[in-house]
């Protein structure tokens, strides 16, 4: 019998680490324009083909639409973070017209590049994110990154792997009841979850910092054949579904294999001295490492300020007016104003 989901293709890793030190970085996107006549217009296909199996979360405008915000994130990328190496842009036969493409560390890779072609079409951001182990030199070290995601600090990679090279895993709050009734990125996020502990006996239950973070490609590539079943309804997915195996499972994965580190968002680090964290407290020393804001939280410049974030992320999510989605070119002109090589 045919398997019906067709082997995917793997590449061999090579570990980047010598002399102490991680030597490459990478640096993947994943960036759609729902826009783009030719694109919409598949979607809407393939919706209608699904008919009512879509949940309606999976399908809001927010999925699609694109407010530019990858540029500015690379200009962020720029300013904060210019160690990085090589930045692979994975995309659907598309390209962003200020895309400085000649640019040596830009990289376009399209689906057919990296996902088995009866996966294709997708319109499953987690489905494509099982395949990024398969972009075709992409180091063992990389980092991953939605395109409303933003360096707003100088930042070390020293702030995502430790000293042995293992990825650090950044949290914030535990999982609710009410989230899982209420959003299917908690259901996907419990399914991952869920498989670690069935198989490790390691339990987690929080909630990702929902920002930029680190991950070895040979972790994927192991964690994949391992579930390898439950991955692959994930990657042929075309929509988001409910059984979806939400790519927080690879950094679950280092965690219960003692190769990974659990660190919880906080505004001190609960291990420092008592007076240390008064001294903190005193001094209004309340930097964290990454926050998340709505696309219409009017409040950004003034929690940047308090916070001193290393990270953030302007979300655009179900519910959000046009009218908040045209302010978030302007606050992230305010913020990152200076044109980068990435742009024509």
């Amino acid at each position: 019998m045919q398997n019906k989901y067709p082997q995917n293709a793997y590449y061999d890793t090579i570990s980047t680490r010598g002399g102490g030190a991680l030597s490459t970085i990478d640096l993947v996107y994943l960036w759609v324009d729902g826009n783009e006549p030719e694109l919409k217009q598949k979607r809407e296909h393939w919706q209608n083909q699904y008919g009512a199996k879509i949940d309606q979360q999976t399908t809001d405008k927010c999925r699609f639409i694109d407010n530019q915000e990858l540029k500015y994130s690379l200009r962020s990328v720029e300013k904060y973070a210019p160690w990085v190496n090589n930045i692979y842009i994975v995309t659907d036969n598309q390209v962003p017209k200020w895309l400085n493409t000649n640019n040596e560390k830009i990289h376009i890779i399209d689906h057919k590049d990296i996902m088995p072609p009866e996966a294709l079409p997708t319109f499953n951001s987690v489905a494509i994110e099982t395949c990024i182990c398969n972009i075709k030199n992409l180091s063992e070290y990389f980092l991953y990154a939605n395109d409303d995601m933003f360096f707003a600090d100088y930042t070390e990679p020293s702030f995502f792997f430790t000293e042995e090279g293992y990825p650090i895993f950044r949290v914030g709050t535990p999982i609710t009841k009410k989230h899982l009734e209420e959003c299917n990125y908690f259901r996907m996020l419990k399914n991952a979850y869920n498989l670690i502990e069935k198989e490790f006996g390691y339990k987690l239950n929080y909630e990702p910092h929902h920002n930029i973070d680190p991950y070895r490609k040979s972790d994927i590539i192991k964690c994949n054949k391992l579930f390898k079943e439950e991955i692959k309804k994930t990657m042929f997915g075309k929509f988001r579904s409910d059984t979806d195996i939400l790519r927080v499972i690879y950094s679950a994965y280092t965690c219960a294999i003692n190769e990974g580190k659990l660190k919880k968002i906080s505004r001190f680090d609960w291990k420092l001295p008592l007076y240390k964290k008064l001294f903190k407290l005193i001094t209004l020393n309340l930097k964290k490492d990454s926050a998340y804001f709505g696309a219409g939280d009017d409040r950004i410049f003034k929690k940047m300020k308090k916070y001193k974030p290393n990270l953030i992320c302007i979300n655009d999510y179900d519910g959000v007016t046009d009218d908040s989605r045209r302010e978030i070119k302007n606050k992230l002109e305010k913020l990152f104003p200076d044109k980068s090589p990435f742009e024509i």
